[in-house]
Parts: C-alpha cells; sequence; structure tokens
C-alpha cells in the first residue's frame, strides 16, 4: 500500500538528507523550524511569498520552498513546476482549495522540520542539537 502520509514522508526524508553537507544547513534548518509557525500565523500565500522574498537575497529560503513544493507534488496535493508557480496557485486558489492546501503544507512543513532535527540536528536557533560541533 501506497499512502499519501508515506510519500510525503519520505520525500521530506529524501529533500532534508541531500541537506546534510551543505554549509548553510544551520540556516536551512533554522528556517524550517519556523515554516510551521509562518503558516500557521500569516497564512500559507503570505509564508510563501515571504520565502520567495527573502530567497533573492538568501538562497536558503528558496531551497525550503523548493522542498514545500517537492512534498507537496509528492503528496499529489499539487503539480507545479517551481517556487514561483507554488505561489501563483496558492494565491489564486478558491477557499476551499486554499484550506486544503494549507493543511497539507502544515503536514509537509512538519515532516521537513522533524527531519531537519532528526537528519541534520540543527535547532530552531540555527544551532546542532548533537553537541559535536560539526
Amino acid at each position: 500500500m501506497n499512502l499519501r502520509a508515506h510519500r510525503v514522508a519520505r520525500a521530506a526524508y529524501l529533500r532534508v538528507e541531500a541537506h546534510q553537507n551543505e554549509p548553510d544547513k544551520k540556516k536551512y534548518g533554522a528556517i524550517a523550524h519556523r515554516l510551521p509557525g509562518m503558516i500557521l500565523q500569516n497564512g500559507l500565500a503570505q509564508a510563501t511569498g515571504f520565502l520567495l522574498a527573502k530567497g533573492s537575497s538568501s538562497h536558503e529560503y528558496l531551497m525550503l520552498l523548493d522542498d514545500l513544493n517537492f512534498v507537496l507534488r509528492a503528496g499529489e496535493t499539487l503539480n507545479v513546476p517551481n517556487c514561483n508557480a507554488l505561489h501563483q496557485a496558492i494565491i489564486a486558489a478558491d477557499l476551499n482549495q486554499t484550506l486544503k492546501l494549507t493543511r497539507h503544507a502544515l503536514e509537509a512543513s512538519g515532516w521537513i522540520k522533524r527531519y531537519v532535527q532528526g537528519l541534520l540536528r540543527v535547532d530552531a536557533t540555527g544551532n546542532n542539537t548533537d553537541n559535536s560541533g560539526a
């Protein structure tokens, strides 16, 4: 059985795992920790708009938005090719679609956050949680 939740978790794992050896993984991890809260507090459209805007000066924001898009595609929530198309689809959605997209984005961002904690060993401040100094 190939459940949607399993596809989402697997996609999030693959994306976060790919960032293990990147030099900016701490900043990526700190942003990933804040993403579910940003979605809840400000809404999905504002959260993705923020990531797009900050991505012009810091690529970690776009990496996270790209990862969110990948995970949403794996869960068959949306099938858009890139971050800009993701944001456009979100702001063009009607109320029912917005609620569904928000629910799935919260699930996806939650998985990303958990794997950041488990694989990258980065906390919400961007510090290592394994005390190895790596």
